[in-house]
């Protein structure tokens, strides 16, 4: 059975490493030009092909992931001029691996469907690591029928790829992992300065903890993530710190309060000597 063919749009950290991925697994994947020449030099050197346009990268493709910073990234994507929507045809899956608002994609999805296109809101998690790894986790929301054939695309670039239901809750589910993380990282690191003030060192406090209550993925990767979060110059940080504003947007829209959250938001990355 041939392969689909794969429009990608976003060479980011997280978006060039999964891109490369499919066509390790060859897949014919067409990117468009970009403001940085060397992801698309790297992406052409793999195997991908070159368009000029957004719109081309759609009429070249049957499914078209999106993997962009935010909201108003990917409006840009599909409304610009040349964008996504003017080249776009029926029968085509739109993927929006970014993490972005639920409603924002449930609005996308709506519009697809006038467009008699399917849209999945398909989130990541593992960060750049797990890109180059191909180990990241998808959370999936939309039209399961749809999700069906994008899963072995999913594959080729993550371990674990799960179906949540109907479009947003893939969002959702990267919002709420988001929170989870962030919350882990900022105790650990309160936790880490207490065991510091009484003579115990953190690789000391970290082996005991990684067998203990309150293991965490942050407790098992402390310095691994640390060492990827820490410099500003990756952006890895303030996409946290953009995912966990656009929880909180979220949760405004649906009447809900976030208290923990809305404390965290803005608490900044621990840093040790």
């Amino acid at each position: 059975m041939e392969k689909k063919k794969i429009g990608w749009i976003g060479l980011g950290n997280i978006g060039l490493p999964m891109a490369k991925q499919l066509v390790k697994h060859g897949y014919k994947v067409t990117v468009c030009g970009h403001t940085r020449r060397q992801p698309v030099k790297e992406m052409k050197s793999l195997g991908a092909s070159e368009v000029k346009t957004i719109r081309e990268v759609a009429e070249a493709s049957d499914i078209v992931f999106s993997m962009v910073r935010d909201v108003p990234q990917t409006g840009e994507v599909l409304l610009g001029e040349q964008g996504l929507w003017e080249g776009i045809r029926a029968d085509q899956i739109l993927v929006l691996s970014s993490t972005l608002l639920p409603s924002f994609c449930e609005e996308v999805e709506r519009e697809g469907k006038g467009k008699g296109v399917t849209v999945l809101d398909a989130p990541v998690s593992g960060g750049p690591w797990g890109a180059e790894a191909g180990t990241l986790t998808f959370f999936v929301g939309g039209e399961e029928q749809a999700y069906r054939k994008c899963r072995p695309i999913m594959e080729a670039m993550g371990h674990n790829v799960f179906y949540l239901g109907q479009s947003g809750t893939g969002q959702a589910a990267k919002l709420a992992n988001n929170l989870m993380l962030w919350a882990h990282t900022l105790v650990a690191g309160e936790a880490i300065d207490l065991a510091r003030k009484a003579g115990l060192g953190p690789d000391k406090l970290l082996d005991t903890i990684k067998v203990s209550t309150g293991n965490s993925w942050v407790v098992q990767n402390w310095r691994a993530y640390m060492d990827l979060m820490a410099p500003r110059e990756t952006g890895v940080l303030d996409l946290l710190y953009k995912d966990i504003e656009t929880a909180l947007e979220y949760a405004r829209t649906q009447d809900l309060h976030l208290p923990f959250t809305s404390l965290i938001a803005n608490m900044e990355l621990p840093t040790f000597p």
